[in-house]
């Protein structure tokens, strides 16, 4: 245990952990990562690890390739493994309004130099023979997206900070920021005090918690998120195109032989983290498999092999989703030295690689080196904000997270 550090993050999923390894990296902080249970361990690791490339505006693109970039540079940048395979995407309408959006995504990618094209429904096939194309509209390719091992990267940045001097305190549970005259002093957790003049709320699932045990509220909700791993499939092979069903969205990506697959299902379930028990572990997340199945079933004529592979693993966590489907990153409103890295809207891990970069430079540097201004929770205003609007609002953007009409 430390009793001072010059920046403290807590929360060791792929957001808290990469920007801990980046400020580390800049050598002019003494940094500690504060993780409620073991490091690295809650939603991070099961997630699905889709690198998704292209993205709704400019500066989401711009920051995927960055993250992207880190990515295939994660071995040789930190030292730690990362098993990683650019195979691409096929991206998937059924609907002829989702078609137009192919339209409009083509031209979005070409403009930021992204590899899409739209194919033929024989040449998607050939590109992913998993892949039906009976009541499919549009096909595009998106030759930029790649997938990973989801369990390696929070723990190897993790990793990686560590041997950059950073400090790791697993099973420290924060329990108050401490602010005097409306700036950051340090935290009180589970294990003592530590003093700091620089906090980020990295929390994930326990975002709110942290913010509101220091009089702070963040507009996001925590919700459930489930997929399948299946046993290794015949003629499953690591490079074929991931697969994103728009209207259903419903993906799936090799795994291991296999495929693992899920879904942003409509009704999605949502959680206050004060309800459960101050030990929650997320592995120990009561599932619903029958939610896959039902959308295993609407998607059969396209992906026919949802329902054949037997199911190896059902795994879920516990993103946390904003209003408007963007991240929250920078600082918070009228507490100085007290930032946010959390909103992961299902695509956190993977663009964790670039924000971390980003805000560690903010925080070191008092300015972003790419406008994050988008990103910053005072795009929500003051409040206050009802939690049925927010829920209604989240699971609309989780619907949509591909785009569909």
């Amino acid at each position: 245990m430390v009793e001072s550090a010059d920046a403290i993050v807590i929360g060791s999923g792929a957001l808290g952990a990469a920007t801990a390894y980046h400020l580390a990296m800049r050598g002019t902080h003494r940094v500690a990562l504060l993780e409620r249970l073991e490091i690295g361990s809650q939603t991070s690791p099961r997630a699905a690890g889709m690198v998704s490339c292209l993205r709704k505006n400019d500066l989401m693109i711009n920051l995927i390739k960055l993250a992207a970039t880190r990515i295939r540079q994660f071995s040789a940048d930190t030292g730690q493994p990362l098993d990683w395979v650019q195979s691409g995407s096929l991206k998937v309408a059924r609907r002829p309004a989702d078609a137009e959006v192919i339209q409009e995504d083509i031209l979005r990618g070409r403009r930021h130099g992204l590899d899409v094209e739209e194919l033929s429904l024989d040449a998607a096939r050939r590109l992913n023979p998993f892949l039906q194309t009976t009541g499919v509209a549009a096909v595009i390719r998106i030759g930029d997206d790649m997938y990973f091992n989801p369990a390696q990267l929070a723990i190897g940045f993790a990793h990686a900070a560590q041997a950059n001097g950073a400090v790791l305190l697993p099973n420290t549970a924060v329990t108050r920021i401490l602010i005097e005259d409306g700036e950051v002093t340090g935290v009180d957790t589970t294990r003592g005090r530590i003093r700091a003049p620089i906090v980020v709320d990295a929390a994930g699932a326990w975002t709110r918690q942290v913010a509101e045990a220091s009089g702070t509220r963040v507009p996001l909700v925590t919700t459930a998120q489930q997929l399948f791993v299946t046993e290794p499939v015949p003629d499953a092979r690591a490079d074929l195109p991931m697969i994103r069903i728009m209207d259903a969205a419903v993906y799936m990506r090799p795994c291991d032989g296999g495929f693992l697959w899920g879904v942003y299902e409509e009704n999605p379930r949502f959680f206050d983290m004060n309800d459960f028990d101050a030990n929650f572990d997320i592995k120990d997340l009561s599932l619903d498999a029958e939610v896959l199945w039902r959308y295993a079933r609407d998607v059969e004529a396209q992906l026919p092999v949802l329902l054949k592979a037997a199911v190896r693993e059902h795994r879920g966590g516990l993103p946390t989703m904003t209003a408007d489907g963007q991240h929250i990153v920078g600082p918070a409103r009228a507490i100085r030295g007290f930032y946010f890295a959390s909103g992961c809207n299902v695509a956190g891990l993977s663009i964790a690689p670039a924000l971390g970069e980003v805000l560690a430079a903010w925080i070191v540097d008092g300015v972003p080196p790419i406008d994050l201004a988008p990103l910053s929770v005072d795009r929500f205003g003051t409040g206050p904000w009802p939690d049925d609007e927010l829920k209604g609002q989240a699971a609309w953007q989780y619907r949509h997270f591909y785009g569909a009409r």
